[in-house]
């Protein structure tokens, strides 16, 4: 069955999204309220642990963390989710003929609709906290397309793998344990060495989740020549892995 027209290409993401999204258990408030006690279990025990040691290095330490943690939660699971996307819905990949990409965006698009629900739960919080916003609030929906940009690039490439590298999942996942380590999301740059301070200035996440925490808890923002390079990047980066992923995902169906 051939889907060909926009309105129906559309009709079929939405579909896509709203069941990855369900099947995520975010269909209802108790499903998204379990979700919701996974990074709020992590910070709680990041803070337990780390709180004498950053508090009196970084202002408002629990509003960082919180940031932190939420923004890596959705860089995790959405990466997590495109990656085994395909797998996921051989079934209907073999039905249907539509664009494959479509399967890896709205793995991402599920995972962005329970990000969202998380940021407004943490910008409550944040005001608790005595966080005042301020304009620079506003410019929360364009630092977050830019970690979806990184998310969807990465998940697209790692997706065409997975087909035929089955233990990639596993592999990524040690790959993120790693990760988290080299990305301030339990501190902030300025507290570690000079040596590692240089490993976090070429990460990309990094550079956004401390753009975030500038934007957020700053109240004003200071667009530094890195946070625009990479948003550039991210925006090149996900063109081109899109683009590779048509061409590596030709003839997915027989190998799935």
């Amino acid at each position: 069955m051939s889907v060909s027209s926009a309105g129906n290409r559309w009709d079929l993401f939405w579909m896509l999204t709203r069941t990855e999204f369900r099947l995520r258990d975010q269909g209802t408030l108790a499903g998204f309220l379990w979700t919701l006690l996974h990074p709020l279990f992590i910070f709680s025990i990041l803070y337990a642990l780390f709180t004498r040691w950053m508090a009196p290095l970084v202002p408002n330490y629990a509003a960082c963390l919180l940031i932190g943690i939420v923004q890596w939660n959705f860089f995790s699971t959405a990466t997590t989710a495109g990656m085994t996307s395909l797998r996921r819905k051989a079934g209907l990949i073999a039905s249907f003929s539509f664009p494959r990409g479509y399967v890896v965006s709205s793995s991402i698009a599920a995972v962005l609709l329970s990000h969202l629900l998380e940021w407004a739960v943490l910008l409550a919080a944040l005001l608790v906290l005595g966080v005042r916003p301020g304009w620079s609030w506003l410019l929360l929906p364009a630092l977050i397309a830019v970690e979806v940009a990184l998310a969807l690039g990465i998940a697209s490439v790692l997706s065409v793998l997975a087909v035929d590298v089955r233990d990639l999942d596993h592999v990524w996942g040690l790959l993120l344990y790693g990760f988290f380590f080299l990305t301030p999301v339990f501190y902030t740059a300025e507290v570690v060495g000079e040596g590692a301070r240089r490993l976090i200035a070429v990460n990309p996440l990094a550079v956004v989740i401390d753009a975030t925490r500038a934007a957020v808890i700053g109240g004003a923002f200071r667009a530094s020549p890195s946070i625009w390079l990479v948003a550039a990047g991210a925006g090149l980066f996900c063109a081109a892995s899109v683009g590779l992923f048509d061409r590596m995902s030709r003839g997915i169906s027989e190998r799935l």
